[in-house]
């Protein structure tokens, strides 16, 4: 499902650095990054290549909120919600009126939702590491295959990333049947106080 995200995100001076130099201080940084965020809110644009060629392009806005509070709502071409209160997931179809529930551990694990910015997991032990390069402007690629199968076939996650502070700008995601997507994300904020009615 291309659902699977989460989620990630622009530079805030606050947060504590170090001078990465080496991909597992990148990696270091990265954990440390998010281990200091407690919320984040977020408009995203989700662009997905299929393997007929279709490319589909979809917006919205995200929050989260740790541990594992996650809403996901898309907002165009049409309107879909994805929620996790920490404990299940509802997937919301409003023009529909159907609403599904499935177990947390079903689709939350901290491989699959890059838990490590939701405070449920370790990038370093939850993914392993496949590939990385330095690109433009100082940003680095890194490319991680995961430790066990899922049922979302799921091959590949890829992140940009700003090592100087370890957020992560760009997630791509590629799956076993050849689907591909791509997520950037705006406008984001950190360490807000989201109510636990937004994950409900």
């Amino acid at each position: 499902m291309v659902f699977v995200l989460v989620l990630f995100w622009v530079f805030l001076s606050g947060f504590s650095k170090l001078k990465a130099t080496t991909i597992n201080e990148v990696l270091d940084q990265i954990q440390l990054f998010y281990d200091q965020i407690r919320t984040i809110k977020a408009e995203f644009v989700q662009e997905t290549w299929f393997p007929s060629g279709k490319v589909e392009t979809r917006t919205g806005k995200m929050w989260m909120k740790k541990p594992g509070k996650l809403r996901w709502e898309y907002l165009h071409p049409e309107r879909f919600v994805i929620i996790s209160d920490g404990k299940h997931f509802y997937f919301h179809y409003p023009e529909e009126k159907q609403t599904f529930l499935y177990p947390n551990q079903e689709f939350f694990s901290s491989q699959l939702i890059l838990g490590f910015m939701n405070g449920v997991g370790n990038i370093k032990k939850d993914l392993k590491l496949e590939s990385f390069r330095v690109l433009e402007k100082g940003f680095w690629e890194i490319s991680f295959s995961l430790l066990t199968k899922n049922h979302l076939n799921l091959d590949k996650i890829t992140l940009t990333v700003k090592p100087s502070t370890g957020e992560v700008k760009q997630i791509q995601l590629l799956y076993t049947t050849g689907e591909r997507v791509k997520i950037n994300l705006k406008k984001i904020n950190y360490n807000l106080e989201l109510k636990d009615s937004i994950f409900k």
